[in-house]
């Protein structure tokens, strides 16, 4: 059997070519297209070693390119475009070092994986405060400064407009005549019912809130 293999990109120490002064490259050049001139690498000694034990079972590997019509179709993946060349029926296998993912695994088969990249997510170490100003600033963490505002800003106003309107829907029955209470004191009454109101819709929309989130430890 012989085998046309495609070489997605150069990766030193793992898959690379030289130029005329025996200088290893690091990215593809004119010498990528040119069979002639021999890949090195990991890869390529791996490769040399499964075709020394497969007993004559292979019998020669070529390498090559991948094609430019492959590249027009990923533009973002030299891997995937060398994938797809397989899929195309232009090339046999490719070697690399390819991520396994859904998109390319639609493509073409894959070996058993060689590597295994472990992906991480660095954030800075915890600080240990105890403060009142920190542990304050933890609860009003979730939402910016300007979306406190509007938070803020519709309670007060639902607020006032439900004590506004309370107001003219209230019914009054003349029992006996009562003598008209001052500014001040019809201030201080709607100033009342205004702020109840506030705290009101204030604990129920916050409560509201941690109510439906199941994963609350609140």
């Amino acid at each position: 059997v012989e085998i046309k293999a495609n070489v997605p990109a150069y990766q030193k120490p793992m898959l690379y070519k030289r130029d005329g002064d025996g200088v290893i490259l690091a990215t593809p050049g004119e010498e990528y297209y040119n069979n002639s001139v021999p890949y090195e690498g990991v890869y390529i000694d791996y490769v040399s070693d499964l075709v020394r034990i497969s007993n004559g079972d292979i019998q020669d590997i070529s390498y090559t390119y991948k094609s430019m019509g492959s590249v027009a179709m990923h533009p973002s993946s030299h891997y995937t475009a060398a994938v797809q060349d397989i899929e195309n029926g232009l090339a046999d296998m490719s070697v690399g070092p390819f991520w396994i993912t859904g998109q390319r695994l639609k493509m073409s088969a894959f070996t058993v994986p060689l590597i295994y990249d472990k992906t991480v997510l660095v954030i800075p170490k915890p600080r240990n405060k105890n403060s009142l100003s920190y542990q304050t600033s933890k609860v009003l963490a979730p939402f910016t400064a300007g979306l406190w505002g509007v938070v803020i800003l519709v309670i007060v106003c639902t607020s006032l407009l439900s004590v506004w309107f309370a107001k003219g829907s209230s019914v009054k029955r003349p029992l006996r005549r009562r003598p008209k209470p001052s500014f001040r004191q019809e201030l201080g009454v709607w100033s009342r019912l205004s702020l109840d109101s506030i705290l009101e819709k204030g604990l129920f929309f916050f409560s509201g809130g941690v109510g439906q989130d199941e994963g609350s430890s609140l």
